[in-house]
């Protein structure tokens, strides 16, 4: 399934677009797996490595504008309801996150 269709789904979905070799990133991917087990269970993470995935990392920065990494966008039902560009920390992540499931 495209990544643009799966976003259209009920659950909500947290895209996080990095790079292996930025040191940020590397930061964030370790808060969003420290984050996985927090998270309400219609909250989904979702990895893109811009590198290895150029063709969502085009469609995103075109729709979206993916302008560094790490960037984290919220979604759900396919509207963005958040975008953050740098590392976001964990308790910080899940209050917005929460905010927007309990809503």
């Amino acid at each position: 399934m495209d990544l643009l269709e799966k976003i259209q789904g009920d659950k909500f979905y947290l895209i996080d677009f990095y790079a292996a070799w930025c040191a940020p990133c590397k930061m964030q991917v370790e808060i969003l797996d420290d984050l996985q087990t927090k998270l309400p269970s219609d909250v989904e993470i979702i990895k893109i490595d811009v590198d290895l995935d150029k063709l969502n990392t085009i469609q995103f920065d075109a729709m979206y504008q993916v302008q560094g990494v790490p960037t984290l966008m919220l979604f759900h039902q396919g509207k963005l309801l958040w975008k953050h560009y740098g590392v976001k920390f964990g308790d910080d992540l899940l209050t917005i996150i929460n905010q927007h499931v309990n809503n």
